[in-house]
Formats: structure tokens, sequence, C-alpha cells
């Protein structure tokens, strides 16, 4: 089932943004943005503290958010050290990392079907939908099974450490399978072949043109 959310903000301080087309034309010109220059990472990155922060952390775990985006960052920068290349690149990645979350975080069930089907029609645009749907599902599902793993540790007084991440990993692995085959299921069941009906549904508010409209403005602030 496909769910709206309201505009405006919610009850834990964060602000809900409602129309994905918005919110990806944002993410596209905040990312440009971040790649082309150092100096635009960094007001990219204040962009970030301002609108993004609290939607990431609400629904991220801080420590998973800042953990990855070190990680994921620091290793182009360290080898752009010893190769003689531009050590801030890592700096650029940080910055892109960071808006991926709160993309990510701000994703409502639903959303990608609209999308697709809005930029490519009931088939084309049905089928990536679909696709997208059941993609994001299954992320969906691994954090869950993640946290259900981690908390069946906690209960028999066991601590985690790498060794046993591959254990883990094909949990995770064959818990995915088991849902891509049920889902398949249905849908063969059902005698789906391609493409269906879905009308498209988006619900811009206020936030999501003051997203995007801060977004263009920083692109004024580093050409003056």
């Amino acid at each position: 089932m496909f769910h709206l959310v309201s505009d405006g903000k919610s009850r834990t301080g964060y602000y809900i943004v409602r129309d994905i087309r918005l919110r990806l034309l944002t993410l596209v010109l905040l990312s440009v943005l971040s790649v082309v220059s150092t100096s635009g990472a960094a007001v990219v990155f204040f962009w970030w503290l301002i609108f993004a922060a609290k939607t990431t952390f609400a629904k991220k775990s801080w420590k998973l958010v800042l953990l990855t985006s070190v990680l994921v960052s620091l290793f182009p920068s360290v080898v752009l050290y010893f190769s003689g290349g531009d050590v801030f690149y890592g700096a650029k990645i940080f910055v892109l990392v960071l808006l991926a979350f709160w993309f990510s975080a701000c994703i409502v069930p639903g959303e990608f079907m609209s999308l697709f089907v809005w930029m490519f029609g009931k088939k084309a645009g049905f089928d990536l939908g679909l696709a997208a749907e059941f993609s994001f599902q299954a992320l969906f599902e691994i954090q869950s099974d993640y946290s259900h793993m981690k908390s069946a540790q906690k209960i028999k007084g066991q601590r985690f450490s790498v060794f046993r991440v591959p254990s883990l990993a094909m949990g995770l692995l064959v818990l995915s399978l088991r849902l891509s085959d049920f889902q398949s299921g249905i849908l063969a069941r059902r005698g789906y072949i391609s493409g269906g009906t879905f009308v498209p549904v988006f619900f811009p508010g206020k936030y999501d043109f003051l997203m995007l409209v801060a977004a263009i403005l920083l692109y004024a602030v580093l050409l003056v």
C-alpha cells in the first residue's frame, strides 16, 4: 500500500517534504555543486546542516551516517594524498554521502512509482517504478532484519565483531532472496506481464520549494 504524508513540521521537529520531483532536482543541483569545487561542497554542507540534518538523523542513526560518510570519504583522500592528487576530493565525497542519506531518509512508499509513471508513462514507467518500489522495500526489510539480529545477539549476551559479519551477511542475503521469490510468485499468480494503471500523486509544499530555491541561491552566492 502506498502512503501519503502531510506537509509541514512533524512532531519530531523535522520537516516533511512531499514532492519527490522537487527533492530530486534539489539533490541533482547540490550534487553538481559539491563536485565542481571544494567551496561548493562547503556551502552544500551548510545547506545540509540547515535543511536536511534533522530529517536525516530522525530516520537514520547518527553513528551510521557519520561513520559511513567518514569511511567512504577517507579512503580517496588518503589515496590522492600519496599520489599527489586533490586531497580535498574526500570532502566532496563526504558531502555527497550526506546528501544520499538525506534523500533516502525522505523517501515515502509510492514516490518512486509516481515519479517513474509521471516521467515515462504507464508501461515503461510502471515497470521501472515497480522495480524501484520493490528495491526500496528490500532495503527496508534488510535494515529491519539487521536490527532484529542485533537484538538477538544482545539477548544471547553476544557482542558484535568483525568475525560475525559473514554469518550476518549470509543471513540477510537468504532472507532477501526469500522475499524476492515470494514477491515474484505473487506477481506471476496475478498474471502480471508488463505495464499497469497508476495515477501519479504529488503534493508540493512550501518547504519543497524553499529547499529548491535555497539550492539555486547557492549557485548565485558562489558566482558573486
